[in-house]
């Protein structure tokens, strides 16, 4: 843990003596033989970590912002907003299935969360490894002949389940474990009270919460898509997509420490990966082992750039002499990880030093400045003024603050218009967020740093190590 005053004390590299000893550090940290890949060793620390047990929601937060929409509940799509609600990554969400899970959120607190699943899920949730709220599931239809051809008023009966006909034998007379025993259990319960549908266990679940005739943010539109077209008209639906990001901007202390958990793993990885880097490799030669260092330490592959951006490697490998912006993601429990380092191939150029302090230098300008009530567009402003008055070419930066969760980009849009426009944000207590720091230019290559800050009630913490922000491989 680093917090604000350590960090403008002891690791700012603005200056030129700590620029060439940053550099020099380094060099030194990646000299040597690169690592093959049979020397990745597997790291379970973080996968047994108790974090992960309680519900991400802040259910008071969400009622409030819910009330203050006029809103009387939400209903989640989405596979990471069924996350956030219900603390489960769904067996159907693994799949890849069209419509793996559902999850309702009423406004009213006195009122159940539900998480709305196919009958398999269960055997999972009852293992009791993490939390989860209460469960309604969704088998097929025992009884769809009748429906083919049917008009529009037998689309408002329910079909009959086929859940109680689709049990797993138990040996008879046999000494079940405990997680058997619950598997049993779930069966008897689940599979019995299923829905015959997806549809049918959505309104199953507005009714026992109460939401049957409620106006509801919803993440996908296809949620009124399919109510409707068995006849449920009595709620009202909206887009929510914006809505659910609202909730999520100020994260949770459980929250918080994945996403600590998912940038450890990332800059680990990140490192790792780059200090194996040898002219020659391609970049999926890079992922591939970003990757493996990843999954190796409990991670998730999210995202990986080397090199110009989305252009990635100019010359298709490395190549000496290059300066490479890079940038990664490992998810941990679906949160991510966001980190990014500038790297340069053999000696660093003159050129290629003097836009990397600009970009130092502004950061720890716009590092000075950050604290609750400051403006996102604030830090960018001073980020990028200062690096062009230490010599970066106008256009080269890119430099932006964002939000990071349960997605990269964790900030609600304008609530206003149907259009992908951010919002005038301001940071808060809790909020995670990354400052971005690239600078790109077609011809001369590209650099990066970008460190995951928690913001505190009077500054920030950085939730990964601000260190070795070049490295010289």
């Amino acid at each position: 843990m680093m917090h604000r005053r350590d960090f403008l004390g002891a690791a700012g590299v603005a200056g030129a003596a700590t620029l060439a000893g940053s550099v020099a550090t380094a060099a030194a940290a990646s000299t040597g033989s690169a690592p093959g890949p049979a020397s990745i060793k597997i790291d379970n620390r973080h996968v047994h970590s108790d974090v992960t047990r309680k519900i991400p929601v802040d259910r008071a937060r969400a009622s409030g912002i819910l009330e203050e929409l006029g809103l009387d509940g939400l209903i989640a799509l989405q596979p990471h907003n069924v996350f956030y609600l219900t603390n489960t990554r769904t067996t159907l969400t693994q799949f890849s299935d069209e419509y793996p899970a559902f999850a309702t959120l009423p406004r009213d607190p006195q009122q159940p969360v539900f998480l709305i699943s196919s009958l398999g899920n269960t055997w999972t949730t009852s293992n009791g490894d993490r939390d989860v709220p209460e469960i309604i599931t969704f088998a097929g239809p025992a009884n769809w002949q009748e429906y083919v051809g049917s008009p529009p008023d037998r689309m408002r009966v329910e079909p009959i389940s086929i859940g109680p006909q689709y049990r797993h034998p138990v040996r008879p007379g046999a000494s079940l474990t405990q997680r058997e025993a619950g598997w049993k259990r779930d069966q008897d319960v689940y599979n019995t009270a299923s829905a015959g549908s997806r549809e049918w266990a959505v309104v199953h679940a507005l009714q026992q919460s109460g939401l049957i005739k409620g106006k509801l943010a919803v993440d996908d539109m296809r949620i009124a898509y399919l109510l409707q077209r068995i006849g449920i008209d009595s709620v009202t639906i909206v887009p929510g997509e914006d809505v659910f990001r609202r909730i999520r901007h100020i994260k949770t202390e459980r929250e918080v420490e994945t996403l600590r958990i998912a940038q450890r793993i990332t800059q680990e990885s990140a490192m790792a990966a780059a200090r194996a880097l040898e002219p020659g490799m391609t970049f999926a030669d890079f992922q591939l082992r970003l990757f493996a260092e990843g999954a190796a330490r409990g991670g998730e592959p999210g995202f990986s750039l080397l090199g110009v951006t989305q252009g990635l490697l100019p010359d298709g490998v490395v190549k000496r002499g290059q300066s490479y912006l890079l940038d990664c993601s490992i998810h941990f429990d679906n949160y991510h990880g966001d980190f990014a380092r500038t790297v340069m191939i053999g000696e660093p150029t003159a050129e290629n030093l003097k836009r990397f302090k600009a970009q130092q230098l502004a950061r720890e300008a716009a590092f000075e400045i950050i604290k609750p009530g400051v403006p996102f567009e604030r830090v960018e402003q001073l980020a990028r003024e200062t690096a062009l008055k230490a010599g970066m070419p106008e256009g080269v930066p890119v430099f932006g603050m964002h939000s990071v969760g349960l997605q990269h980009g964790d900030d609600p849009l304008r609530l206003d218009i149907p259009f992908g426009v951010r919002d005038k944000h301001v940071l808060a207590e809790n909020m995670v967020v990354t400052l971005d720091l690239p600078y790109i230019e077609i011809g001369s290559g590209a650099g990066h740093n970008e460190d995951m800050l928690r913001i505190t009630r009077n500054g920030y913490e950085i939730l990964n190590d601000p260190a070795g922000a070049l490295i010289v491989v």
